[in-house]
């Protein structure tokens, strides 16, 4: 079993960083909430809806009415890009670090299910240390 500390690494680091915008932006809970969804979200297309999600994109660009329903989409995508970029690029490093972690687990030869594990895991243990710097200088505040 290989160690595939670099990738774990870079996705925890990923969802803590991005647990700190969240801070920083003074997100409510309805944003940590989303985020929470993003990670299962995120995990279940990667492991057990891999197949599905991908014959659905490639069936769509197959029609008209699904070509067009995709170039929506894509430019939908665009516009969010363009006026939420800095969210947008935190949202990229997300998706590029969990796709680096699930080839990882593909090499190591785990299944659907311990990957998606894994990838829940690593995310919820970087939004967790993201709380880290909060909950110390309130514990500091409390002292002083």
């Amino acid at each position: 079993m290989k160690s595939h500390w670099l990738s774990w690494g870079l996705l925890v680091l990923s969802y803590a960083t991005y647990g700190q915008l969240l801070h920083n932006n003074d997100s409510n809970q309805l944003m940590w909430y989303t985020a929470l969804a993003f990670v299962v979200v995120q995990a279940g297309v990667l492991t057990f809806l891999w197949q599905p999600v991908r014959d659905f994109l490639l069936k769509g660009f197959k029609t008209d009415v699904g070509y067009s329903i995709m170039v929506l989409a894509l430019a939908s995508l665009a516009v969010v890009a363009v006026t939420q970029l800095r969210t947008f690029a935190y949202l990229v490093v997300l998706i590029a670090a969990a796709l680096l972690v699930r080839v990882d687990c593909l090499i190591n030869s785990m299944g659907d299910r311990w990957s998606f594990i894994t990838l829940v895991l690593l995310s919820l243990i970087g939004l967790g240390l993201s709380w880290l710097p909060t909950l110390l200088f309130q514990g500091a505040e409390f002292t002083a």
